[in-house]
């Protein structure tokens, strides 16, 4: 199986303040506080806070899809 997509519910980590998009870096909070609303702007939210993650194979595209919530 190999990844497809992945679907995030935060776009960045609050406490690490890895991958925050160039034009949020300037309005992101400190890496104490960082409120949701900056870290989700799709308000996209998925299973309370996870990740889901669809793979699948490139051997045969008629198996089903995997899906992984992390």
């Amino acid at each position: 199986m190999e990844p497809l997509l992945t679907i995030a519910m935060f776009e960045w980590n609050g406490s690490s303040r890895n991958w925050i998009p160039y034009e949020d870096q300037a309005v992101a909070p400190s890496k104490d506080h960082s409120p949701d609303d900056l870290r989700q702007p799709t308000a996209v939210q998925i299973a309370g806070g996870h990740n889901q993650q669809l793979y699948v194979c490139p051997a045969a595209p008629e198996h089903p899809h995997l899906e992984l919530m992390q």
